[in-house]
């Protein structure tokens, strides 16, 4: 996943230069495309670098180093957790679609009213970025959900992050924190892991997207899991404090 981030970031530095290359004015549209591709092509790097890190937990997480719980379940729990998450995640999704279409629609729509010619270009292009977000907001779930469903069936967690049933969550990884960890008890106890990390949206405001993971328990494991949540809350003392 790095390679292709990379790969659109060859193609966004690409256009900030090929406007100009090919004889367009910078008034004509050429100034437009020159920043829609530097966005682009930064925005790529530091999702490059990003899924970088990620693949050094993971590799860490599946090599056992530091592990706080490794915990296999049944077929049928990974049904049912991957049927829950999906919902789950199709719902963030459209969410998260909602609020960078309405925030590249109001920078399209700032260039148009700046400067009609070369705006068009912008917001043409803002309108195309929010039609590939959409595609994606409809299908990344969909993928994750075959993912988990083809996963082992399986939960490893560590002090820098979770990968349960295919899927891989970090705590520990450019401005990332844990908010909250708690241990449900009942029938189908699970340890449910809060977490956030910094989003900017549409280059406009800096916040914080959260995330809940439930790690089911495994039967007889419950004393186990009550030291993964103690070790993780006093992580998260000691960086608050």
């Amino acid at each position: 996943m790095a390679w292709i981030w990379v790969g659109i970031g060859v193609l966004g530095v690409a256009g900030i230069f090929l406007p100009f290359a090919f004889g367009m004015e910078g008034m004509g549209g050429g100034f437009a495309i020159a920043f829609v591709s530097g966005f682009l092509a930064l925005a790529a790097a530091i999702t490059a670098a990003i899924f970088t890190a990620r693949a050094r937990i993971l590799g860490r997480l599946l090599r056992g180093e530091d592990v706080l719980a490794h915990w296999t379940y049944p077929e049928a729990d990974r049904a049912n957790q991957a049927k829950k998450e999906l919902v789950e995640e199709k719902r963030a999704s459209w969410v998260l679609l909602l609020i960078i279409a309405a925030f590249s629609l109001l920078i399209g729509i700032g260039f148009l009213i700046a400067d009609p010619d070369a705006g068009r270009f912008v917001l043409l292009v803002m309108v195309g970025l929010v039609v590939l977000l959409a595609v994606v907001a409809f299908l990344a779930p969909l993928v994750r959900h075959r993912k988990r469903r083809r996963a082992v069936p399986e939960a490893i967690v560590s002090r820098e992050g979770a990968y349960v049933f295919g899927m891989l969550h970090t705590w520990k990884l450019l401005g990332a924190r844990i908010d909250d960890v708690s241990l449900g008890v009942g029938s189908k106890p699970a340890l449910h892991v809060t977490y956030s990390a910094p989003v900017l949206y549409g280059k406009v405001f800096l916040t914080r997207q959260s995330c809940t993971v439930s790690i089911p328990v495994p039967p007889g494991e419950n004393s186990r899991a009550e030291e993964v949540a103690q070790a993780l809350r006093g992580d998260r003392e000691r960086a608050a404090s």
